[in-house]
């Protein structure tokens, strides 16, 4: 029994560092090269594990039965997630990423989704979801396939689990085919090419008006990376400010962005499993993804521990931290 149940994506990871990101039909040469485990849903997976403990972040996502799929069971298992739920599918390779990454720490990205396009309703059966969500604080869902996604927020929903949605690669679908699907998500991440792409518009309190009070998520978190992230609540219609970990005034330095939007993912179901608001899930958000910004890993995430300490020493830098009880300072 799990308290954050996460479903998406497992890839592996080829990252290739390079001086600047090529323009169409210009060949560039990596620095060097990095093979690492990923994929949305592993990587929110451990950011979570790394905070919450082992055991306490169940992934359900799809692999092959080839030998990426062996390293990322081993790779999951030691860092404390459970891996029961992950499906092994024949005649179907792992996912895999291929990015490259530039000297500012931007990055592009192309994935081969392998088996994780094919998990389908089968896989999900309710009597699997209904013992993974059993005692589940908070169900997070990325970029499975939208029949999976259904299924998953349907079965949450019957048991009063909120759900965090990061649809990634699934705005390409367009708001008239996700919005059916949000009035059963608490919280529905999106970056800002993602927010404007589905709605049309990238002011906040535009996106707020054009949303039918109905049929809609609790609130959307829009994710701006070097300037922190907003949290728009659909029912007062508040716009929030989460701000940045001033990443230069404590000495640290961007390396690469590569994971950080997962890390972000993992470390707010994190913090709502551990009974904090959303606002104060948001800071602890906002300053996991900061930390692992200034890693060459693509999970770079922090512990419990160095995120509470990492806060504690912006506060008098500005940043708005979160003392031991959870309340923000």
């Amino acid at each position: 029994m799990s308290r954050v149940l996460m479903c998406g994506a497992i890839n592996w990871d080829t990252t290739c560092f390079v001086d600047h990101l090529p323009v169409p039909g210009e060949e560039v040469t990596c620095d060097h090269v990095s093979e690492v485990s990923g994929g949305t849903g592993a990587n929110a997976a451990v950011a979570a594990a790394r905070i919450l403990g082992a055991g306490e972040v169940a992934l359900l996502g799809a692999l092959g039965r080839d030998r990426l799929a062996r390293a990322q069971l081993s790779i999951l298992t030691s860092e404390g997630v459970a891996i029961n739920a992950i499906v092994r599918l024949r005649d179907q390779q792992s996912g895999h990423a291929y990015i490259l990454v530039d000297r500012t720490g931007q990055d592009i990205i192309a994935t081969n989704l392998g088996a994780n396009a094919a998990l389908n309703e089968r896989h999900v059966s309710r009597s699997k979801l209904s013992a993974l969500l059993a005692g589940c604080r908070c169900a997070v869902i990325t970029d499975p396939p939208l029949p999976v996604t259904e299924t998953i927020l349907l079965a949450a929903a019957a048991t009063d689990v909120p759900v965090l949605w990061d649809p990634g690669i699934l705005a390409a679908h367009g708001w008239d085919i996700l919005a059916p699907l949000t009035s059963h998500v608490d919280s529905l991440l999106l970056n800002e090419e993602e927010a404007a792409q589905l709605f049309g518009m990238a002011e906040p309190s535009d996106i707020l008006r054009s949303l039918d009070l109905r049929g809609a998520p609790s609130c959307i978190v829009l994710k701006r990376g070097s300037r922190g992230s907003l949290l728009l609540d659909r029912a007062t219609g508040d716009i929030t400010q989460i701000p940045p970990l001033p990443l230069e005034s404590l000495g640290l330095t961007v390396v690469s962005t590569v994971g950080c939007g997962d890390v972000f993912l993992g470390a707010y179901a994190a913090y709502l499993a551990l009974g904090r608001g959303r606002h104060d899930a948001l800071i602890a958000a906002s300053a996991a993804a900061a930390l692992n910004a200034t890693h060459p890993e693509t999970r770079g995430g922090p512990t419990q521990r160095l995120l509470e300490d990492t806060m504690k020493r912006a506060r008098p830098l500005g940043f708005a931290g979160m003392d031991a009880d959870g309340t923000a300072s």
